[in-house]
């Protein structure tokens, strides 16, 4: 497998593009992954030729980009890292110690409209440029990253092939709840750790349950482990594409 990086600026965010060198064009599906809290743009990119070499059809059909989040953590003493909103990390701590999730679960974090307006403009760029329709899309994302996923998702009502959910977390729940009743629909994989001490998973499953019961087509898949992405779970996604690329 020949992969190619190309680092491109689509709306306002950096992204990293990464494709085969015989990309089927005609035939393509573009997958779309937002990294976490703190992480550079390129904590995710290593997925890519991982997938690609597993996979054949992946490798053909997938186009990866991973968009930078809008916010410099250096000045916050995090050189590197970057954020798609501020992070009360203190706070988040704190509903860890008492087990009390029902602020974070009603949370509308200040930025957060921001960031999604920022990557909803990207991805329209991204299937502009490339022609293609909601549904030849994969968009999701780790930790924050899958937040402001499924915030754009629910916001834009977009119609993704999937939703892909790695340790994200409920926010927003009475707006989240009302989104996802006047959404459609769409495929969503999701993934947690029952051991996770950033975002515990009860939170994550509350939020399985609200998009089940809006009409979502949910698989949320618990793992023994924290805040991370294990290999199953990126084994599980590299059998959704395949699934996704044998149905078209």
């Amino acid at each position: 497998m020949s992969a190619e990086l190309i680092v491109r600026r689509f709306g306002s965010l950096t992204c990293r593009v990464v494709q085969s060198a015989n990309l089927d064009t005609t035939q393509s599906l573009l997958v779309i992954l937002n990294h976490g809290f703190g992480a550079s743009g390129e904590d995710l990119v290593d997925f890519a030729p991982w997938l690609m070499d597993a996979s054949a059809a992946v490798s053909d059909r997938v186009r990866f980009v991973f968009p930078e989040a809008p916010i410099d953590l250096a000045p916050a003493g995090m050189p590197g890292g970057r954020a798609w909103w501020p992070i009360n990390m203190a706070k988040l701590a704190e509903m860890n110690q008492t087990r009390d999730f029902s602020e974070l679960t009603h949370l509308d974090p200040p930025g957060m409209q921001q960031a999604t307006s920022l990557l909803a403009t990207a991805v329209q760029e991204m299937r502009q440029e490339w022609q293609l329709a909601e549904s030849q899309c994969v968009l999701g994302g780790f930790s924050q990253g899958a937040m402001v996923s499924t915030n754009l998702t629910l916001e834009s009502a977009l119609q993704p092939a999937l939703l892909v959910l790695f340790s994200g977390t409920l926010l927003h729940r009475e707006r989240w709840r009302q989104l996802a009743q006047d959404h459609p629909g769409c495929p969503v994989l999701q993934f947690h750790g029952d051991q996770d001490q950033i975002l515990p998973i009860q939170p994550a499953r509350e939020l399985s349950e609200l998009l089940s019961t809006a009409g979502f087509s949910v698989e949320f898949q618990q793992f023994r482990g924290p805040h991370t992405i294990p290999m199953q779970a990126l084994g599980r996604f590299q059998e959704r594409f395949e699934q996704i690329l044998a149905d078209r």
